[in-house]
Formats: structure tokens, C-alpha cells, sequence
């Protein structure tokens, strides 16, 4: 595995065919929080409709 910089549009499509294919997003846990701290800072009060699961 080696570090490279790709865009936020590519991290979220990634994303999104990884769990539309059931997989684990489990090695993403440092991105995921990269882009929750940009996301918090760029569109800090767009709205997103949740279905939090506890």
C-alpha cells in the first residue's frame, strides 16, 4: 500500500463502490475522519438526511 494525494471526488466515489459491494470500509478510518474535518470546515451547514443506527 503507498500514500497518494487523489481528490475528495475520487475518495468519495471509492467510497460509494465500496459500499454499494457490501465491502468494508474499515482500511479507510484515517480518510474517513480526513473527510469528516474538511466536510466540517468547507460545508459546515449544508444539511444531510441521517438514519443514525445506534
Amino acid at each position: 500500500m503507498s500514500e497518494k494525494q487523489i481528490t475528495v471526488k475520487e475518495f468519495s466515489d471509492e467510497l460509494v463502490k465500496r459500499l454499494n459491494k457490501g465491502k468494508t470500509v474499515d482500511c479507510c478510518k484515517k480518510e474517513l475522519l480526513n473527510l469528516a474535518a474538511l466536510a466540517r470546515e468547507k460545508m459546515g451547514d449544508e444539511k444531510i438526511m441521517v438514519d443514525w443506527k445506534d
